[in-house]
């Protein structure tokens, strides 16, 4: 009797083991969470972008160029200056950023792969989705008053 219970309790346990693939670990976890900041300051440059020029940049750019100007500079040991976007944001992806628009004057999409086991995606859009027409009728409604 008990090595039927061993057998079922290993045989159990080998099932389990075999179930439970890529599921990935703390360190994993470490990555998916910088590749979310690193997604959220591309989102804040963007927003700076689009409050400089009224407009998300349009499709088909390099956005590392595009926003290297909204990020922060740090110094190195050695004393040389490297960006944000070399220290915070090309570390977090192990693909992309992809950045996309529709309309570069209401939404953007970006997507990038964290650089975790199972290369999880990170996305981001506007906080705030525009309405060209609602934009409008506001511009309209405070010139009139």
């Amino acid at each position: 009797m008990k090595h039927i219970i061993t057998f079922s309790l290993l045989i159990l346990l080998i099932m389990t083991v075999s179930s439970c693939e890529r599921k990935g670990t703390v360190s994993d976890i470490a990555r998916i969470q910088q590749a979310d900041r690193a997604i959220k300051l591309i989102r804040n440059a963007l927003e700076e972008y689009y409050i400089k020029y009224n407009s998300y940049p349009p499709n088909n750019v390099d956005l590392e160029q595009i926003l290297i100007p909204y990020m922060q500079k740090f110094r190195t040991p050695s004393g040389d200056s490297i960006s944000q976007w070399e220290k915070e944001i090309k570390a977090a992806f192990s693909k992309g950023p992809f950045y996309s628009t529709g309309d570069p004057e209401l939404n953007y999409f970006v997507k990038a792969m964290a650089t975790d086991i199972n290369k999880t995606t990170v996305s981001a859009r506007p906080s705030l989705i525009r309405k060209k027409k609602e934009e409008e009728e506001n511009n309209k409604k405070k010139k009139g008053k």
